[in-house]
């Protein structure tokens, strides 16, 4: 990878040029922030929780990593193919401390994910562990592979 140097560049000699440059970052870094779920919210959607979807023939499998989340704050729903997942992180408040750095983020979320096949919303297992949600949504008979037979002779 080639770096581009400018020859004789430098930081301009105006007072508070510097201070000004760096005002200007932190205040785009709010505004993305606010596109990208920062804030008081822990995240949009599409962004947290962050997942793993995977399947065999019988089964999809959702993993999901939830640190800091009760399974009581947590609200998963399936219909048709659509899989959410919404919850609230909340904040873990502290009696008589400065805080110096706070990023780890609070609030609510939201995630819907389109599943690969439909499942059998009856038999789903949702369980809770170390921080990690783990799924097992089993498919209907109808999207199972089936052994076709040829007839004849």
């Amino acid at each position: 990878m080639a770096i581009f140097r400018y020859p004789g560049w430098r930081w301009p000699d105006l007072p508070g040029a510097r201070e000004d440059f760096e005002k200007a970052r932190r205040q785009m870094d709010r505004l993305l922030s606010v596109f990208s779920g920062g804030g008081e919210t822990v995240a949009s959607s599409g962004v947290f929780p962050p997942v793993i979807v995977s399947e065999d023939e019988d089964k999809i499998y959702v993993e999901a990593e939830i640190s800091g989340i009760k399974a009581e704050d947590l609200d998963i729903s399936v219909v048709g193919r659509t899989l959410t997942i919404s919850g609230e992180r909340k904040p873990e408040e502290a009696q008589n401390v400065n805080y110096h750095r706070r990023e780890r983020k609070w609030g609510s979320f939201r995630k819907a994910l389109t599943l690969p096949e439909d499942v059998n919303t009856e038999a789903v297992l949702a369980e809770c562990k170390d921080g990690l949600l783990k799924l097992v949504l089993p498919k209907p008979e109808h999207v199972k592979p089936r052994k076709i037979t040829i007839q004849g002779q």
